[in-house]
Order: C-alpha cells, then sequence, then structure tokens
C-alpha cells in the first residue's frame, strides 16, 4: 500500500510544468526602454515638458523687456498662475501616461505569469538568488499584440 501512494505521488510529481511554483522577475527598466508603447509614451511627456521649458524661456525674455517695475510684477503674477496651470497639466499627463505603461506591462506580465504557473512577478531589484527571469518574454509579447492573447 506503501509503494502504490508512493509511486502516485512520484507520478503526480513528475507530470507537473517545469514552471509550477516560484517566483517570476523582470527588469522593469529594461522593459520600458524596449517597450515600442513605454517609449512613445516617454517621448510625449518629454515633448510636453519641453513646451513648459520653451513657455518659460518666452517669459523671460517678455519679462527682460518691461521697464516699469509695477508691469513687471503684474506680469510675474500673471506668468506665476499661468505657469502653475501648465505645471498640473504637464503633471496630469505624465502620471497618466506613466499609468497606462505600467498597467499595460501589469496585464502581460499577469497573463505570463498565469500561464507559467508562477506564484508572483517581483522586480529584479528585488532578487537575490533564484527565481525565473521573465524579462525579454514580457517584452517580446509586450511589442507584439497578437501574442499577447
Amino acid at each position: 500500500m506503501n509503494i502504490k501512494k508512493i509511486l502516485v505521488g512520484l507520478c503526480l510529481l513528475v507530470s507537473m510544468p517545469v514552471w509550477a511554483g516560484g517566483v517570476g522577475y523582470i527588469n522593469y527598466e529594461k522593459v520600458v526602454q524596449n517597450y515600442q508603447f513605454a517609449k512613445n509614451a516617454l517621448r510625449e511627456i518629454e515633448t510636453k515638458g519641453n513646451e513648459v521649458q520653451q513657455y518659460l524661456m518666452l517669459k523671460e525674455k517678455e519679462f527682460n523687456q518691461i521697464e516699469s517695475a509695477v508691469q513687471k510684477k503684474k506680469f510675474e503674477e500673471t506668468v506665476r498662475a499661468e505657469l502653475q496651470t501648465k505645471e498640473k497639466a504637464f503633471n496630469d499627463f505624465r502620471n497618466k501616461k506613466e499609468e497606462e505603461v505600467y498597467t499595460r506591462i501589469h496585464a502581460v506580465s499577469e497573463k505570463i505569469r498565469l500561464e507559467k504557473g508562477l506564484d508572483a512577478i517581483i522586480d529584479a531589484r528585488s532578487v537575490f538568488s533564484g527565481g525565473v527571469d521573465i524579462t525579454d518574454v514580457l517584452i517580446q509579447r509586450l511589442n507584439n499584440p497578437q501574442v499577447q492573447r
């Protein structure tokens, strides 16, 4: 009877997938650097940031042309209010784009986790030893929408 239980147990062990359980990890920076959607989002964020910088440079030139101290003070107040509005819009835009990138990466990594039977996926910086690196698989899937399904 004991031999039968041992044989059944061994059969179950051998039939388990190689990836069953365990922890997967990704190098998030590498994923972002190689994921086309993320690269596009970063370019868009950079463009919006440059627009704010250009606005500041333009206003600085205008400020330097004003001669009256009273007009300078009024100009500063106006620019300060406009700048706060522009900075808030920029920060909101940046946060939205970063969230979109993260959400897409998370969704695909979750599909890979389930396919591989992993218990969790963590950032590679947290791994001291062991685990399964799924970074390259994740990048490939993210850049190939047909494979994501």
